[in-house]
């Protein structure tokens, strides 16, 4: 009970100490920095994306020959719903959401 006690004061120190640290951190670096864009100010934004080289049969190796079979199946599934999910929007919704107009 008395090492719980010692364990909970020394939690307690260190998370007034971590608070602290963090709000120096945060002063440090003014408020501006996060007003990066403002959509009515900057109409141009760009949105960076982080661009994987290895390809998936390189991401998907363990040593189960039989799950590596059904992670592909599946991972090559997502990405084709991927695909047909973009061509729908691109081709077929603005058809069908102005079927029937005049």
């Amino acid at each position: 009970e008395i090492h719980a006690e010692v364990q909970l004061k020394n939690y307690g120190k260190f998370l007034e100490e971590y608070t602290s640290q963090l709000k120096r951190i945060e002063d440090a670096l003014d408020e501006s920095v996060g007003d990066v864009w403002d959509f009515s100010l900057d109409p141009i934004a760009l949105k960076l994306l982080p661009y994987e080289q290895s390809s998936l049969l390189e991401l998907i190796k363990t040593e189960n020959k039989v799950l590596n079979k059904v992670i592909t199946v599946y991972a090559a599934l997502c990405c084709e719903i991927k695909k047909l999910k973009y061509e729908a929007e691109t081709k077929f919704y603005n058809g069908l959401l102005f079927y029937g107009e005049g």
